[in-house]
């Protein structure tokens, strides 16, 4: 996603070339979770691409640690350090991950790195934390074009979810809410991700209220899922950025997220009404049924958020920073 947005929105006079990886591999290797096979297929992909003598372009803009290069100039993008990557999703601490995290810091300290680009003040200081040179260190977060929605339904709010990690992204808090919160409201919920508890997920396959979607693309979500949501909530226990949080925000929708610090940062003046403290059921449910009931605080919220895209992840503000960083490269 960080790298079609960017593809999608470049700076004016930027052209982009793109290079695929040299070889086929089985799908299992090529994923973002961290894994014995994944670090296998990073460092093999990263000689492979040292190997390479053909070089075109000013400058390598690569994105979540699939390259580096220690011979050309290259720019490092991603949406959070390596240990708050590791400690939010993994829970890993010890001293194999911290020396993990050193020699990650080393190579963004190399001559060849210009620049260490990061979405969110978070990100920056755990960069900074990890050992990156505060100076190579910049935030440019993503571009976000902002969108209108269809208008709300007089009759019923439609609530969702999107989440294609279920434990870590609390599915089962919302399945769990919206079972209590249908008793009370009128209530419709968008799940888009999978469920790993059967017993919920035959319930949610079989609820008239829930529309279910294992799967769906990013260009499906936009069209038919967004325009026409009232509400999203996202119970998460840890995340890197919260890019589905800002794509609602585009729309002005309101935003019902955990309280963490990056998405609190997102969400800037509006995090006391729109988070609420991480795994703590109860504060969540209240909130939500607050949220479902008052459709003048949806609108104000849904607004502001609106207002916060456009002031701070539009394309063209965004482009302004990242135009200057690559001519500070160059």
């Amino acid at each position: 996603m960080g790298a079609s947005l960017r593809v999608a929105h470049p700076p004016p006079g930027v052209k982009y070339v793109f290079r695929k990886s040299g070889f086929q591999i089985p799908p299992k290797f090529d994923q973002y979770q961290f894994s014995p096979e994944t670090f296998t297929f990073w460092l093999v992909n990263a000689l492979f691409d040292h190997l390479r003598t053909r070089f075109r372009g000013n400058l390598i803009h690569s994105f979540f640690w699939s390259y580096f290069n220690l011979w050309h100039p290259w720019i490092h993008e991603n949406d959070s350090s390596l240990s708050q990557y590791l400690s939010g999703y993994f829970s890993k601490q010890s001293d194999k991950s911290n020396r993990f995290v050193r020699l990650a810091a080393s190579i963004l300290n190399a001559n060849s790195c210009k620049k260490v680009i990061v979405w969110s003040e978070h990100a920056k200081n755990g960069m900074i934390d990890d050992g990156v040179v505060e100076e190579k260190v910049v935030v440019v977060p993503p571009p976000i074009p902002t969108r209108n929605r269809l208008s709300e339904q007089a009759d019923r709010v439609t609530i969702t979810f999107v989440g294609r990690d279920y434990e870590r992204k609390g599915g089962d808090m919302v399945v769990r809410a919206f079972a209590d919160l249908e008793k009370r409201q009128n209530v419709h919920l968008n799940y888009i991700g999978s469920i790993d508890d059967k017993g919920l997920r035959d319930y949610v396959k079989k609820n008239p209220n829930i529309s279910y979607y294992e799967f769906l693309f990013n260009s499906d979500l936009h069209r038919e899922v967004f325009p026409t949501t009232d509400l999203l909530v996202l119970p998460t226990r840890a995340e890197a950025f919260g890019l589905t949080v800002l794509e609602a925000m585009s729309y002005g929708i309101p935003v019902l997220a955990s309280d963490l610090t990056v998405i609190k940062e997102l969400l800037n003046g509006y995090s006391e009404t729109c988070t609420f403290k991480r795994d703590d059921y109860h504060e969540f449910i209240e909130k939500l049924e607050f949220m479902v009931g008052n459709e003048s605080v949806r609108k104000s919220v849904g607004l502001g958020l609106k207002r916060i895209v456009e002031d701070r992840y539009k394309p063209s503000v965004v482009n302004q920073k990242l135009a200057k960083v690559y001519n500070e490269c160059l």
